[in-house]
C-alpha cells in the first residue's frame, strides 16, 4: 500500500520569499525590463512548484522523496539507522523549518519536514523497528493515546 505524506509549509518562509520578490517585480516593471520579468516569473513558478509538490511516499520498504519537478529519489527504509529533530537551514526537500533528519548507513543523511511527523515516524518504525529515535522526539502512538486519556 502506498502512503503519501505532504511536506509541512512554513508560512514565514513563504512570506520572506514573497517580500523579497515583490519589490524586485516592481522594479522590473518600473524599469520596463520585460525579459528579466519573464525570467523572474519562471523562477517564481519553480519556487511555487517546490512548495506545492514536496511529498514523501512510503510504499512497501521504500521512501520516495519528491521536491518539485527536479528532485525525485528513492531510499531504502531498512537502511535508516536514526531519526532526530533538526532546525538545520541546509538545503533539503523540506518546506518548513520544523524538520527531522534521517540518518542512513554510510553517513548519508536526509532532512524532511512531513506535515504529520509522528504518523510519518511511526510508519517508518513499523517497517524498520531498528531505527533509533534520538532523543525520543515523540511518544509512540499507543502511549500518546494513553496520556491523552489520563489528562481527561
Amino acid at each position: 500500500m502506498k502512503t503519501i505524506y505532504k511536506s509541512k509549509i512554513s508560512w514565514g518562509l513563504v512570506t520572506v520569499i514573497g517580500l523579497t520578490m515583490l519589490p524586485v517585480y516592481g522594479l522590473m516593471i518600473y524599469l520596463s525590463l520585460w525579459i528579466v520579468l519573464v525570467w523572474l516569473l519562471i523562477v517564481t513558478a519553480f519556487i511555487i512548484d517546490v512548495f506545492v509538490n514536496t511529498r514523501y511516499t512510503i510504499e512497501e520498504k521504500k521512501l520516495r522523496v519528491q521536491c518539485g519537478i527536479f528532485y525525485n529519489t528513492r531510499f531504502d527504509i531498512d537502511r535508516i539507522t536514526e531519526i532526530s529533530k533538526t532546525n538545520s537551514c541546509e538545503s533539503a526537500p523540506a518546506t518548513s523549518m520544523n524538520r527531522i533528519r534521517l540518518r542512513f548507513y554510510r553517513f548519508q543523511t536526509l532532512i524532511l519536514s512531513p506535515q504529520h511527523q509522528q504518523t510519518f515516524i511511526d510508519h517508518l518504525l513499523r517497517i524498520n523497528p531498528r531505527i533509533v529515535v534520538k532523543p525520543p522526539l515523540l511518544l509512540p502512538e499507543k502511549s500518546q493515546r494513553e496520556d491523552s486519556k489520563k489528562i481527561k
